[in-house]
């Protein structure tokens, strides 16, 4: 466990989303040992607060349908969940797997363990930020290769050029106008879909 996650791990902002009896006072208080900021709600809420960065969500059969607001409203990115359970069976499962949870506190409500299944917890939710954040890099990568494979075809059409040429002549432009490739791309393209129109308006 890193020093870094630790440090991470004092700061947070805890909402206990669990029922006021013995073990929601008891999980609360342990993790305010930790460091964290914790609070204790009941019932379900609707929404979350603001800046919600870790959520203790009590898996309640008869809070079954709140629950199922409160993970539609959630915010995105949703915060770090983590599931409290008092048995297992089918139906509870379900409501664990539906809630995203990234691991699971079992009631009664004991302080071993607790810092090293929030820990992980936190651990998969900033791995799985990363890799969302790879993944929307990626995405926006290869749009914007299309784009300017879209954009060389037009050049090379509508002036005779080269592939090799038109990329050339993108990348003229782009420095000219100090700008990026992929935004000459779309303006190329731009134009080209404007002119396909303006001359079919014509021939209508």
């Amino acid at each position: 466990m890193s020093i870094a996650l630790l440090k991470d791990l004092r700061n947070l902002k805890v909402i206990v989303i669990h029922p006021l009896d013995d073990d929601g006072d008891r999980l609360v208080e342990h993790l305010r040992r930790i460091g964290c900021m914790a609070n204790l709600v009941w019932p379900v809420p609707p929404h979350l607060p603001d800046n919600c960065d870790v959520v203790f969500l009590a898996m309640e059969d008869e809070a079954r349908e709140e629950i199922g607001r409160l993970l539609k409203a959630m915010p995105n990115p949703e915060p770090t969940i983590l599931a409290v359970v008092s048995y297992e069976n089918p139906a509870m499962l379900q409501i664990v797997l539906e809630s995203g949870a990234l691991s699971v506190i079992e009631r009664p409500i004991k302080p071993f363990g607790l810092l090293t299944n929030l820990a992980i917890a936190r651990n998969l939710w900033l791995q799985r930020q990363k890799l969302q954040k790879e993944a929307r890099k990626y995405k926006r990568k290869v749009v914007g290769d299309q784009k300017i494979a879209r954009a060389k075809a037009i050049l090379m059409a509508v002036h005779d050029l080269s592939e090799e040429q038109a990329y050339a002549e993108m990348r003229r432009q782009a420095m000219a106008r100090r700008l990026p490739i992929d935004e000459i791309a779309n303006a190329i393209i731009n134009s080209e879909s404007l002119l396909r129109k303006t001359q079919k308006d014509v021939v209508i």
